[in-house]
């Protein structure tokens, strides 16, 4: 992939000062309208960019699809690549069986004709099974889970899935867990770095939702392909202690509605809350 060529391109998706404006295609603002999801124009219309700049042999990569608002841009005027989409259906709000039937149906309106390859399930166990993408990503959306945890696994499990050179674009990346996070995987981990920021003003910014990151990694000559010691230490604790933990808890409150309100009230936020 290609990153300087998508940064000189980003310019031009913009009406001007792409922080204070939206995009010239409005098709992007039409596809937010019509698709469910939490990813503003702005981002649909960097993410699609990054699509259509992908070589033959690589693919995207996307961890978080929901109901596949993003992947629907993704693939507009790409007919020729493969895209994977990860998701659980395991949050707040998801209630597997709807949103999963809301995904095919918006895949089918949107991406028809598309080579889309849905992997369900937990990605800190999907990803890490041998052969699960058939190609290099050249381009990784992440969009998933919004733990320290999770953010750290997102470039430690995918850092050898990824083309010699890629591009990996963070949703969210306002927030100050996401930061964290991404700091300390860089500080440990070469090749990486943030090439752009486009961070939002406030909580749920319409232009730019929550933010978004471009960051670059470039494979260091001496760098052998398999996770690393820290990231393969991690992995280990989330799949085997804190995502169960997790998929328990979120089971037992979809059971009981009230509950779901009452989590989300006490459920910290300080780390996914934009400072204005």
């Amino acid at each position: 992939m290609d990153v300087d060529l998508f940064l000189q391109q980003v310019p031009a998706l913009f009406d001007g000062d792409p922080m204070a404006n939206g995009p010239v295609d409005r098709r992007y603002v039409e596809m937010a309208a019509q698709v469910a999801g939490y990813t503003s124009a702005n981002e649909l219309a960097v993410v699609n960019l990054a699509a259509k700049l992908l070589p033959a042999d690589e693919c995207y990569l996307e961890v978080g699809t929901y109901k596949g608002r993003s992947l629907c841009a993704a693939v507009m005027d790409v007919p020729d690549r493969t895209f994977y989409a990860s998701e659980n259906y395991l949050e707040f709000g998801m209630l597997g069986q709807e949103a999963r039937d809301e995904l095919h149906t918006n895949l089918a309106t949107h991406a028809a004709g598309a080579d889309v390859r849905l992997i369900e399930g937990d990605c800190f166990r999907t990803l890490a099974q041998p052969g699960a993408l058939r190609s290099p990503v050249g381009v990784y959306f992440y969009d998933g889970k919004h733990t320290l945890l999770a953010h750290y696994l997102a470039l430690g499990l995918v850092e050898p899935l990824l083309a010699d050179q890629a591009l990996v674009l963070v949703d969210d990346a306002t927030w100050p867990v996401v930061q964290k996070a991404h700091e300390a995987y860089l500080s440990r981990h070469s090749g990486w770095s943030v090439v752009a920021r486009w961070d939002a003003k406030q909580t749920a910014d319409p232009l730019w939702a929550n933010g978004l990151h471009a960051l670059r990694y470039d494979r260091p000559a001496d760098r052998k392909l398999g996770l690393s010691t820290d990231t393969a230490l991690m992995r280990r604790l989330q799949v085997g202690a804190v995502g169960p933990a997790e998929s328990l808890a979120w089971h037992t409150l979809h059971r009981a509605p009230w509950l779901v309100a009452l989590a989300k009230k006490i459920y910290p936020k300080r780390s996914s809350r934009i400072n204005t």
